[in-house]
């Protein structure tokens, strides 16, 4: 009961989750803004549908590079959450700068890239930092809430860019059939209008960016839980490089730590691979409608985003009341598999409304599930430091991700529509495969409920 005057909840925690959820919908952005469109850069950048895909797939690229030195500068206590925000806020909004001056002139097509992977840096940290800015600031029985309003910036994200860009960038004539070349007057007025886009964006970028700087902070003055408050007390062991490989070959050795970023990156990342083709897969599978293949393809894949938006709330609110983690995540993973059966179905009946339902219910699993697997890695890490543990989480992910993508174009190019989309379904299936051999442990709960376990080591291998 002592320990309980040391404890305090700041209001200010709600402003800095708003500006953050404000750069995961950047990151929303980033990711679902090209593939719906993608035949007009093809045709603005002169460019191959594959090279087209690199201005998606480019968001992973930074992460792969940037995972070793993020974490031993996280280790070394050079970089705190401050400054991780900083570095996310600061890189979005450069990305999102050089992504707007791309578009002047079709020969800056580098450029794009380049802005992409600054934008997947920002993603990178910014995902990393959903988990820890909860944990550090929001007590236990509002860490999912905070966790699923961070998410939910994304999921507005991906809705706004699988919508906004198809009603900005469209043919002046209405029955042009999908791969038709767009005139120069509609190239023109494209960019122009994306340039709008990214521009507004940039501005509201900028200005969150300037308000983190004057305002944030490492971690609130007094801690909000048992947990966190006692952590500190264990976490005094000296910096050295020897200190840091006897951690990451601790986190390392963690088997339910590493199949959970796995499966983190096999339950995300799928949605990558029918992000980035739905327009040519409706194409290619010839599903007509009275609408154009690319706004058509916007629709079906905002009731993705729609569902996300749905799951992450839900999954929120079931962390905050329901603590078996893992049984949530292998029901929920087991739901996106279902869902994902249900979009080949429809997409071989050619089934608009099918693949409607089924992509809406594919992101409310999707979104339950990330809530879910982000509490789980946590929980199954205590007491190593949250932002240490997330950003080897996200540097694992990632890399499965970026193979992911490149793969989906080969599966489509090789075996089409039905070839792209079974392998998503088999990539779904074997994160809920890893997903039942984790461990069930929660660790940082057991810590609260029974104190005598404050100086627990870290997790073996065997747990």
């Amino acid at each position: 009961m002592q320990s309980q005057d040391v404890f305090k909840w700041y209001k200010r925690r709600w402003a800095f989750l708003v500006g953050l959820s404000i750069f995961q919908f950047f990151a929303g952005i980033s990711f679902a803004s090209y593939g719906q469109i993608s035949n007009f850069y093809v045709q603005f950048f002169n460019a191959s549908h594959s090279q087209v895909d690199w201005i998606t797939n480019a968001r992973n690229i930074s992460a792969i590079f940037i995972t070793i030195p993020l974490v031993w500068l996280i280790f070394k206590r050079k970089i705190g959450s401050r400054n991780l925000i900083l570095i996310m806020a600061g890189s979005s909004t450069l990305g999102l700068l050089l992504v707007t001056l791309s578009l002047i002139d079709r020969s800056l097509f580098g450029l794009i890239v380049m802005g992409q992977i600054l934008c997947g840096l920002a993603e990178t940290i910014g995902v990393a930092m959903t988990s820890i800015f909860a944990v550090l600031w929001f007590p236990d029985n509002q860490i999912g809430t905070a966790i699923a309003i961070n998410s939910l910036g994304i999921a507005v994200g991906d809705g706004t860019g699988y919508v906004l860009p198809p009603f900005l960038v469209q043919p002046f004539n209405k029955t042009r059939t999908y791969g038709e070349n767009l005139t120069s007057q509609e190239l023109t007025s494209g960019k122009r209008q994306l340039r709008y886009m990214y521009g507004s964006f940039l501005g509201i970028s900028a200005f969150v960016t300037i308000l983190f700087a004057i305002f944030i902070t490492d971690k609130p003055p007094t801690p909000p839980t048992f947990a966190q408050d006692k952590k500190t007390d264990v976490q005094q062991e000296p910096r050295t490089f020897k200190n840091f490989i006897i951690h990451a070959k601790l986190l390392f050795s963690n088997w339910s730590y590493i199949i959970t970023c796995i499966t983190i990156g096999l339950v995300m990342q799928m949605v990558l691979v029918e992000n980035m083709m739905m327009s040519e897969i409706i194409v290619d599978m010839n599903i007509t409608s009275n609408i154009s293949s690319e706004r058509l393809s916007g629709y079906i894949m905002s009731m993705f985003s729609l569902g996300d938006l749905i799951g992450v709330i839900l999954g929120g609110k079931v962390v905050d009341h329901f603590k078996n983690y893992k049984v949530l995540a292998m029901s929920g993973i087991a739901a996106v598999f279902l869902s994902t059966v249900g979009i080949i179905l429809s997409v071989m009946l050619k089934s608009t409304i099918g693949m409607y339902i089924c992509n809406g219910l594919f992101g409310v699993f999707v979104g339950s599930s990330f809530v879910v697997l982000l509490e789980m890695a946590t929980q199954l890490t205590y007491p190593i430091d949250e932002t240490l543990i997330n950003a080897w989480m996200i540097g694992i992910q990632t890399g499965f991700a970026l193979l992911l993508g490149v793969l989906g174009r080969s599966a489509f190019n090789i075996w089409g529509s039905l070839g792209v989309l079974s392998f998503q379904c088999a990539g779904i299936f074997v994160g809920l495969v890893f997903c039942c051999l984790v461990s069930p442990k929660n660790r940082r709960l057991e810590v609260e409920r029974n104190q005598i376990n404050i100086q627990t080591p870290l997790l073996a291998s065997n747990n």
